[in-house]
């Protein structure tokens, strides 16, 4: 059926929800059936006298609505009668919720043997059901807590268990630390483009965010120095691997420099690494290089889950592990029993080892893909993450660009909520986590491709 096209004459609707209108109308009076192969969209958009990108956001409505699926280096076909969603009217409600896109999600497993054991996880815990319904003593498990030294472990960091305390993620692991560490009117040190949930944290608790200039190893010595001489600064946060948003990774040689003047300063550091175990061989952490002074945050969410809250927090020492688990304790209660023991349960029995060489070996994939379709533009990624930062053309604005693309299955975000210092620049983090698959990911990025080779104008003369 690739010479199949739609008549739009009698819609009034955008071409692109035309498109996707058609399509199903087409389906339900049998002119096109199950398994038909539609045409390439770039065909189509030729044949209709439209924007590459209309037809693609056609057809990315249209899977959206189940009616067709895409297969990479195979082509569109409309979609099986199994595939097609069926009225649920009647079902019990289920837990699904749309992803948050703002977010970086790390790809989802879709293997049926990986599913299988982590399902698993979830049944083992029934025997232990009724206890981790209870509030818990302050203290973690002998068990939970050699769970936690092996992760810690595995990111190249040697820290004893009294060190470790546990944590509904790391953002309140983040809050608990700040709140010990400052008083409102402090200042706090981070790199210039970094990881928006500092912001929001330091906002909160009247902080000011200082941020410092960057090169292609991260923050330059030089810049701390200069702002440690005329500031007082209470603490330097750090996202040091496959930084979110610009992918970057301190080398060592750099840790080392900037462990030498927090420690000639007396600045504690915040390490906050949720994306070491993305890492076939994770950098030395700052809590390796200078254990007594700098908290260490390991959350479990950008390589596990991110309905995963759970966070292990390696302190300078025992006596701050105890205040910060105490602290913890009072914002939050504690974190979830069954996410500590699921987390533990994963670790110890391999799950973990195995979802994160799923998150790998997809992110790698995802990434090539990236390669392929963005090459051509100026993009800063690493093939371990499963996200890039991609710098706009001069044609294009931030905003401009993320308004043709928002439809998209994946996350797009601009500059702005990155930028601490500065004017943000022309550049969206783009994210390819999450729920959706190779086959929709590649079309979104050959979308993508084709806007970016495209004037703004042009670009929406036909939404």
């Amino acid at each position: 059926m690739t010479d199949w096209c739609p008549d739009l004459s009698r819609s009034n609707a955008p071409r692109y929800l035309a498109i996707a209108d058609t399509i199903e109308s087409d389906i339900k009076s049998g002119r096109l059936t199950a398994g038909d192969r539609l045409p390439a969209q770039r065909d189509l958009a030729r044949r209709l006298g439209l924007d590459f990108t209309t037809v693609a956001r056609g057809y990315t409505e249209a899977r959206r609505r189940g009616i067709i699926s895409s297969q990479v280096g195979s082509g569109t076909y409309v979609s099986t009668t199994s595939d097609i969603p069926k009225d649920t009217s009647t079902r019990a409600p289920r837990r699904q919720s749309p992803p948050d896109h703002s977010m970086l999600l790390p790809p989802e497993p879709t293997d049926t043997t990986l599913l299988a054991r982590m399902k698993s996880g979830f049944a083992a815990l029934s025997a232990d059901l009724v206890s981790l319904m209870r509030y818990q003593d302050l203290e973690a498990s002998e068990q939970d807590k050699q769970a936690g030294e092996k992760w810690l472990k595995d990111m190249q960091l040697q820290v004893s268990p009294e060190r470790i305390a546990f944590a509904p993620g790391a953002q309140a692991a983040l809050m608990a630390i700040l709140q010990d560490l400052t008083s409102p009117g402090d200042l706090i040190a981070c790199e210039a483009i970094t990881y928006p949930g500092i912001r929001s944290l330091c906002a909160q608790l009247g902080l000011g965010l200082i941020g410092l200039q960057t090169d292609g190893d991260g923050i330059i010595p030089d810049a701390l120095r200069s702002k440690c001489q005329t500031e007082t600064l209470r603490a330097l946060y750090i996202n040091p691997t496959l930084n979110n948003p610009t992918t970057r990774t301190i080398p060592e040689a750099r840790r080392k420099e900037l462990v030498n003047i927090a420690r000639e300063f007396g600045i504690p550091i915040l390490e906050d690494d949720p994306y070491s175990p993305l890492l076939q061989i994770p950098p030395k952490p700052f809590a390796e290089l200078a254990p007594e002074q700098t908290w260490y945050i390991g959350s479990l969410s950008k390589s596990l889950g991110a309905g995963l809250r759970l966070a292990y927090v390696a302190a300078p020492d025992k006596s701050r592990a105890w205040s910060l688990q105490r602290a913890l304790r009072t914002a939050s209660v504690m974190p979830s029993p069954m996410t500590v023991a699921l987390a533990s349960l994963w670790i110890e029995n391999g799950t973990a080892k195995a979802i994160l060489d799923h998150v790998r070996d997809e992110s790698a994939a995802r990434q090539s893909l990236a390669g392929k379709m963005l090459g051509d533009f100026n993009i800063a990624t690493d093939e371990a993450a499963f996200h890039l930062w991609l710098n706009l053309p001069a044609a294009w604005t931030r905003s401009a660009f993320v308004s043709q693309i928002r439809h998209l299955p994946i996350g797009i975000v601009e500059s702005d909520p990155f930028t601490v210092s500065g004017t943000p620049a022309e550049a969206v983090r783009i994210c390819f986590g999450g729920p959706v698959d190779r086959a929709r990911l590649s079309h979104a990025l050959e979308e993508i491709a084709q806007t970016l080779r495209s004037s703004p104008q042009s670009a929406s003369a036909f939404f």
